[in-house]
C-alpha cells in the first residue's frame, strides 16, 4: 500500500491489493485537526472493505510501527486499597488484568511506566484545597492506618491513600507523555477509579478525579483535551468540573436513567461551558449496534469538529454483558471498536481505567482493547451484531443529542 507523502493534507485514490482481494482505498484525516497523526482512517469499498468504522482499517502514516510507543502503567500500590469483607471495587479487578497480559501474547509489545504521586499542583487544579485537606487527615500521613467511609459506597482504608494519589499521578504522568508525542497512546491501570469524584466530594468508588487531573494538565500546556467517557454510569464528577470551563470536551456515553440520576441530554454545560458537556444517555440493554450508532451520529462528528490535540478515556468496562452491576449488552469486541474509531480521529489517546466489576470480561475487555492500542490496523470486526438494528428509541435519543448540539 503507497501512503500519499501529505496525507494530512488532502485526499488521494491508490489501489490497494492483499492476495486475492482488491479495491478502491481513500486516505483521508481530518484536515481540522493540525498535529500529523500517525494513524489515519481509510475507507474501503468493494471485497477489501475491513475495519473498525463502516469499512475503515487503520495504518500509520509520519511514523513507523517501531518509533510509535503504547505506554502501559500499574503496580502493587493500587492493589493496597482494600477493605475487609466484599465490595466490587476491590483488588482482584487489577489481578484479573494483570494476569491476563501476563499470559497473552502482548507481553513485550509496550512500554512499562512505574506509577508516581500526583503533585499538588496537579491535584489543585481540579480538586479544593479543604477536600485535599480532609482525605490527607482522615487517611494521609496524619492517620495511616485510618479506615472508614466517605460515602454509602465509598470506603477508604490503611492503603487508601498512597493508591489514590499514585492513580492521579500516573494518569496525568501519561497523558503528559503521550501529549508530547508524535502519536503514542497508552493505558493507565490504576485503581480506584475516579469520575464520580467532583471537585470536594468523593462518590460512587471514587476519591480523587483521575482522568479530570490528567485532562487539566495537558490543557495546562496549552493543548487542547477532550474526554471520552464510556463507563455504563455517567460520569457526574466529571462534567461538574468541566461545566462551567469549555476547553476541555467532555462526551459521556451510559446507561440511563441509572446511577447517579445525572447525565440527561439536556445537560450540555453552563456559562463558557454551554456545548462543551455532550451526554448521550442510553435505555438499558444497549449493546453493540447502538454504541456504533451514537460514534457514527455523535461522538466522531464532535470530535473531529472540536479537534483535540489530544483524547482522554474514562475506560469503565461495566457495560458489559456480563457485568451484574449494569444492565447493558457490550462485549469485548464492541470495546475494541469504540478505541479503533477514537484512533482514527486522534492518535493521541489515554485510557485511564474505571469500572468493570466481573473480572472475567474486564480482563478479556482489557485486552481486546490493547491490542488495537498496539497495532490499530490488527482490528477486524467479525460481524457479530450484523443485522441488528438499533431501536427507534435510540435513535429519537441520537438525535435529540444532535439537534442539541448542531452535529
Amino acid at each position: 500500500m503507497r501512503l500519499p507523502q501529505n496525507v494530512r493534507e488532502r485526499r488521494a485514490q491508490d489501489q490497494y491489493f492483499d492476495g486475492a482481494t482488491s479495491g478502491r482505498v481513500t486516505y483521508h484525516v481530518p484536515l481540522q485537526v493540525k498535529p500529523l497523526f500517525r494513524v489515519v482512517a481509510v475507507k474501503m469499498s468493494g471485497a477489501a472493505q475491513s475495519g473498525a468504522d463502516e469499512g475503515f482499517v487503520y495504518v500509520r502514516c509520519g511514523g513507523t510501527m517501531s518509533t510509535m510507543k503504547t505506554y502501559l502503567s500499574s503496580g502493587d500500590v493500587f492493589l493496597g486499597h482494600r477493605i475487609v469483607g466484599e465490595h466490587p471495587e476491590r483488588p482482584e479487578r487489577l489481578q484479573a488484568i494483570e494476569a491476563a497480559i501476563d499470559s497473552s501474547e502482548l507481553v513485550g509489545r509496550f512500554r512499562r511506566i512505574p506509577p508516581r504521586r500526583a503533585t499538588e499542583e496537579e491535584l489543585l487544579r481540579v480538586h479544593t484545597a479543604p477536600y485535599l485537606a480532609d482525605l490527607r487527615q482522615r487517611m494521609g500521613d496524619l492517620q495511616p492506618k485510618g479506615q472508614g467511609w466517605l460515602d454509602p459506597d465509598t470506603y477508604y482504608g490503611p492503603g487508601t491513600y498512597s493508591a489514590v494519589m499514585h492513580a492521579a499521578g500516573t494518569a496525568c504522568d501519561l497523558a503528559l507523555r503521550i501529549a508530547s508525542s508524535d502519536g503514542d497512546n497508552g493505558f493507565a491501570l490504576v485503581r480506584p477509579p475516579g469520575h464520580h469524584a467532583s471537585q470536594e466530594r468523593a462518590m460512587g468508588f471514587c476519591l480523587l478525579n483521575n482522568v479530570a487531573i490528567a485532562a487539566a494538565a495537558v490543557r495546562a500546556t496549552g493543548r487542547r483535551v477532550a474526554i471520552v467517557d464510556f463507563d455504563v454510569h455517567h460520569g457526574n464528577g466529571t462534567e461538574e468540573i468541566f461545566a462551567r470551563d469549555g476547553g476541555v470536551l467532555v462526551i459521556s456515553l451510559h446507561q440511563f436513567p441509572f446511577y447517579p440520576g445525572s447525565g440527561a441530554a439536556t445537560s450540555i454545560g453552563e456559562g463558557n461551558g454551554r456545548g462543551a458537556i455532550l451526554n448521550i444517555p442510553l435505555p438499558e440493554s444497549s449493546a453493540g449496534p447502538e454504541y456504533k450508532l451514537a460514534f457514527k451520529k455523535v461522538v466522531l462528528p464532535a470530535l473531529r469538529r472540536f479537534a483535540p490535540d489530544m483524547i482522554l478515556v474514562s475506560a469503565g468496562f461495566d457495560g458489559h454483558a456480563q457485568d451484574s452491576l449494569a444492565g447493558m449488552g457490550l462485549v469485548e469486541e464492541d470495546y475494541a471498536h469504540m478505541v479503533s474509531s477514537l484512533l482514527a480521529v486522534q492518535a493521541r489517546l489515554l485510557l485511564v481505567l474505571e469500572g468493570g466489576y466481573n473480572t472475567k470480561a474486564l480482563a478479556a475487555s482489557v485486552l481486546a482493547v490493547l491490542r488495537v492500542l498496539i497495532d490499530p490496523s490488527s482490528f477486524r470486526p467479525s460481524g457479530h451484531d450484523a443485522g441488528t438494528v438499533p431501536s427507534d428509541a435510540v435513535r429519537r435519543a441520537l438525535t435529540e443529542v444532535q439537534k442539541l448540539h448542531g452535529l
